[in-house]
């Protein structure tokens, strides 16, 4: 993962496409130590997340996917990480942008849901598909597509699993700026501009404020339910 910083602004970078910007223990561990930065800067302001290569991200590295299913403590290692990097994520003081263009399904949906606001454009190709691999989601994502879609919307989502364009998530309320008919990084660069332009304390306590109406992102209970359902079912002791 590259990081790149402008001014008040902090970008991630995913810049793997040769396998879908999967999320591997090196991507992790460069999102973790970014995290940190940002948890004690009070100058940076904004967080933008974007990915390379016509992908946001599809999640979890496919050979670190390959090595959980053959390790029940693996996998179970790899599902908290993820879903602590995604709390974080949430809960940073900065206010964070997802800008997808092209692939975002599995683990790259429960990311880019994690922050604040998320922009597609066109190409945008978003989708869940954990059903189809007799799984569900484990980083988070079962408790944030309900905030954007309702209980009875994310479980018809999780069910049917389509793949949406910008325009039909941006109708659904899961992307919140449908950026099909223009450059999707340049509306979310726009939007971080916003951002960056004003007081850094105005900025943080307006998020505060906006979340304090939020789930609670400490809340992981679904964890065991992942752990129950897809691990102990699916991987060999």
């Amino acid at each position: 993962m590259l990081i790149e910083r402008d001014g008040h602004l902090m970008v991630w970078v995913f810049d793997r496409p040769e396998q879908s910007n999967g999320i591997d223990a090196a991507t992790m561990a460069a999102m973790e130590a970014a995290l940190g930065e940002l948890e004690a800067s009070e100058a940076i302001i904004c967080l933008l997340v974007r990915g390379e290569g016509g992908v946001f991200s599809t999640g979890l590295d496919a050979e670190l996917l390959e090595a959980c299913f053959a390790d029940r403590a693996a996998f179970a290692a790899a599902a908290q990480r993820l879903a602590r990097i995604n709390a974080r994520l949430e809960t940073l003081p900065q206010i964070t942008i997802a800008c997808i263009e092209g692939i975002c399904r599995l683990g790259g949906l429960e990311l880019a849901l994690a922050c604040d606001l998320v922009v597609a454009g066109d190409g945008a190709e978003i989708s869940d598909g954990h059903l189809g691999f007799d799984a569900m989601p484990g980083g988070g994502g079962t408790r944030r597509l309900p905030v954007r879609l309702g209980y009875g919307g994310a479980l018809r989502f999780l069910l049917t699993s389509p793949v949406l364009s910008a325009a039909e998530a941006h109708g659904l309320g899961l992307v919140d700026v449908d950026a099909s008919g223009g450059d999707a990084a340049a509306e979310a660069r726009a939007l971080a501009d916003l951002v960056t332009a004003r007081d850094p304390g105005l900025m943080r306590d307006l998020k505060a404020s906006l979340r304090a109406a939020a789930p609670a992102p400490s809340d992981q209970t679904y964890l065991e339910a992942f752990r129950r359902s897809v691990i102990d079912r699916l991987v060999p002791e």
